[in-house]
């Protein structure tokens, strides 16, 4: 069978409609720091597989070795995505992030073919609420196909389907989740399961034959490390947000960084000072950490409220280790220019005040008790 025709021959066993190019990388409430856990992944996967690359000799030119494809994508709905990644014939992997931490999720060790011969590929069903890793090898000869999605931090299967053809009689001969059924009612049942959903087809073959509906996966490798490195990596601006504390304007210099504002705790410590949420700020050189102390009167150290250079400056999430009154805050920090910016509404949280925000006047609002 011909490549073009391993192409089609996929989506008529999957059931699958055809669509269009695939869109941005949809990075839901990923944190940075699940942005950085998931970079760090695919670079150990890198590590493992080699990086992406088309075979050149004819037997198997323009099949993709190395780690070839990388994929976001929400398996249980709750806006934090899945990173799926794919090394062709040599194995794929899924990974969660939840509570600080990423966790390999059990899936098949091999990408689906979908045919008699050579034809990896990576196939998702995809709404709002949920996602199905579509999994199936040698499915002419009446090997399974799961329809795999997650529920709390396993992998389970949602629907099972068999479909085989009959030698002798070229009948169809299916099975749905371990019952007998007709070729017209499989057919029918599959289209009732992923009704809504969009299919997403990712071929491990990079050459001519891949028409419309087949997705590259490499670009969706390149795609996704692109927007992970929004996160982690990303361009900050110099706010152009005024801020007023308990109703007086006030110079609290800030760049902004995907939205959010960030200030060096200095100047929110100058700008608090006198206030019952005022905190001292102190390098913990023992310890390689920022000690912040609640209810003391913050001591300057110069250069405090100081205006920001103009320009977009590059931005690099950092671990910095912070603690209030010795116990460890959860804050997202950049450095840029060899100083830490945190985001202003993490530290609200932890320092116990308010931040609200006019859109009218573009100002940032403080109240501190």
């Amino acid at each position: 069978m011909n490549k073009i025709g391993k192409a089609i021959l996929c989506a008529a066993l999957t059931g699958a409609m055809a669509v269009g190019a695939a869109g941005a990388v949809d990075l839901g409430s990923l944190s940075p720091q699940g942005a950085k856990a998931y970079l760090n992944q695919i670079t150990t996967l890198q590590n493992k597989y080699g990086k992406a690359a088309a075979r050149t000799d004819d037997g198997f030119k323009g099949l993709l070795t190395g780690l070839s494809m990388a994929k976001l994508v929400d398996m249980d709905g709750d806006k934090i995505p899945e990173l799926y990644c794919g090394a062709g014939l040599a194995g794929q992997h899924m990974y969660s992030y939840a509570d600080g931490k990423i966790y390999a999720l059990n899936i098949p060790e091999s990408v689906s073919n979908f045919a008699t011969d050579v034809s990896p590929c990576a196939d998702f069903y995809v709404d709002d609420t949920k996602a199905y890793l579509v999994d199936g090898h040698e499915i002419m000869n009446g090997f399974p196909v799961k329809y795999l999605t997650k529920q709390g931090r396993k992998i389970v299967t949602a629907l099972t389907y068999t479909d085989a053809i009959d030698d002798d009689t070229g009948n169809h001969i299916c099975t749905l989740n371990g019952e007998s059924v007709t070729y017209h009612e499989l057919s029918a049942a599959q289209v009732a399961f992923t009704k809504g959903m969009t299919w997403e087809h990712y071929s491990f073959w990079e050459s001519s034959y891949n028409v419309p509906e087949v997705r590259s996966a490499r670009a969706s490798l390149t795609d996704t490390i692109t927007s992970l490195r929004t996160l982690t990596n990303p361009t900050a601006y110099v706010s152009r947000h005024k801020v007023e504390l308990n109703g007086a304007k006030v110079n609290l210099a800030a760049y902004t960084i995907n939205g959010s504002n960030y200030f060096k705790l200095r100047d929110l410590a100058a700008a608090l000072k006198g206030l019952d949420s005022e905190f001292a700020v102190t390098w913990n050189a023992a310890q390689q950490r920022i000690d912040l102390t609640s209810r003391t009167a913050y001591t300057p150290v110069g250069g405090e409220q100081t205006a920001l250079p103009a320009g977009n400056k590059a931005a690099t999430l950092t671990n910095a280790a912070v603690y209030l009154d010795g116990n460890p805050l959860s804050l997202t920090a950049y450095s840029i220019g060899g100083n830490n910016y945190f985001k202003l509404r993490d530290l609200v949280f932890a320092l116990g005040f308010s931040v609200d925000w006019n859109a009218n006047t573009m100002t940032m609002i403080l109240t501190v008790k």
